[in-house]
């Protein structure tokens, strides 16, 4: 009897829904409000933070939902395993899961100065600034050496320095301001 009680007041029940326009699924589902909604799109964006300065480890603390592809390159203006530039700039929106690439520096790169002492100096000037070496020549001239050869380099062959470092060449030869102003007097 308790059964049958039950069942007619759920039919009754589903019948005063049905008749007042409410459908049975409303009943368990809200349709969000244009506000939820547009509350909820919110939540799919990010504002990109700056990472300059930053090591990895640090930008991903801060940027949980955005994935980061890595690039390492060396650089002598900013220190090792810091970050030196990112693909998205700082302040804009972007959607939350949108890869964003960064390149880390990994700090100076250090060239070895390779053996030129059996080169003429200008073929050795040409090998040095290949490698990204500046090059300063000094003339003078020294008895029982050919004229082009090298006389002294700093620093040395083996030595490592920063690329864009300077290297110092003496070399056997008259100045060409020298040799210009020779030929007039002649």
């Amino acid at each position: 009897m308790k059964f049958k009680k039950l069942l007619l007041l759920s039919i009754f029940l589903l019948s005063v829904i049905s008749l007042s326009g409410c459908k049975f699924p409303e009943l368990f589902y809200k349709t969000p409000s244009l506000k939820e909604v547009q509350q909820e799109e919110v939540k799919t964006k990010v504002i990109m933070p700056d990472l300059n300065g930053l090591t990895y480890s640090q930008a991903v603390d801060i940027t949980d939902s955005i994935p980061l592809i890595v690039t390492k390159q060396y650089n002598d203006k900013v220190k090792k395993n810091k970050i030196f530039w990112q693909s998205v700039k700082s302040g804009e929106e972007i959607s939350i899961g949108t890869p964003v690439d960064i390149v880390i520096s990994k700090g100076v790169q250090m060239i070895e100065i390779p053996n030129v002492s059996d080169m003429d100096y200008l073929a050795a000037q040409t090998v040095l600034k290949s490698l990204g070496f500046k090059v300063k020549i000094k003339y003078q001239h020294k008895w029982g050496i050919e004229s082009g050869d090298i006389i002294s380099m700093s620093p040395q062959e083996s030595i490592k320095i920063p690329y864009g470092s300077t290297v110092k060449m003496t070399v056997d030869a008259v100045s060409p301001k020298e040799r210009v102003s020779e030929e007039k007097t002649q």
